[in-house]
């Protein structure tokens, strides 16, 4: 199958993230993890994942929920003293790692005439401080890196709502069945496949696991 066109998860595939970081950040705050992490299946802890969070982060998360409206939601929970930047430090903890090898991959596909785009759950808190840690400051901006960026807070929607993934096609403009879809989560991948999508899960505790997926669709 020929792809012309390359859609990426961030977190998780293209940013590591640091769940131990939010809960360090609490305790150090003295604010309770419990209101950023929920209960996944098997009894793991996660932290804004969409569709499988409290509802207030999912809220929050498909643009329904302002910045300032979270904010002030938190702090209702917090002990006297917490302060907005405290809350934002907190929240914006769980934000890893952006190696540069992950965005000479998209710069190599983006060479060899692919289109290249982003399709994530974020808010817009996590989403402006990742552009401007790994983007802005590294002299990127979007355009730079995806022809498209599709984020669930300003599409008013999340993965795997198979919404998302239709409007992200529209937009591309090109059929569903030339876009591959990557993301850690298989629920994800799984709902882009059934929208007519190809994709692949990253597995992540392989080393590599993105390299390789990106080496197979180079062949």
């Amino acid at each position: 199958m020929n792809y012309t066109d390359i859609i990426f998860d961030l977190g998780g595939v293209l940013l590591d993230l640091n769940m131990q970081g939010v809960g360090e950040a609490c305790k150090r705050l003295g604010i309770n993890p419990e209101l950023f992490f929920v209960k996944a299946e098997g009894g793991a802890s996660t932290v804004c994942q969409g569709i499988s969070a409290s509802k207030a982060i999912t809220e929050y998360q498909v643009g329904n929920m302002t910045s300032e409206e979270f904010l002030s939601l938190v702090l209702g929970y917090c002990d006297e003293g917490i302060t907005r930047e405290d809350i934002i430090e907190a929240w914006n903890a769980c934000i890893g790692s952006l190696p540069k090898e992950r965005l000479d991959l998209i710069k190599e596909l983006r060479s060899k005439g692919y289109h290249t785009h982003l399709l994530s759950n974020t808010n817009d808190l996590h989403w402006e401080e990742i552009k401007r840690r790994y983007l802005s400051e590294e002299g990127y901006t979007c355009s730079d890196l995806f022809d498209h960026v599709f984020v669930s807070h300003e599409m008013h929607l999340a993965k795997p709502d198979g919404e998302i993934y239709r409007q992200a096609v529209r937009q591309i403009g090109r059929p569903a069945a030339q876009c591959f879809f990557i993301d850690d989560t298989q629920i994800n991948v799984e709902a882009a496949k059934r929208e007519g999508l190809q994709g692949a899960w990253l597995d992540l505790s392989k080393k590599d696991s993105l390299k390789s997926i990106i080496s197979r669709i180079l062949k």
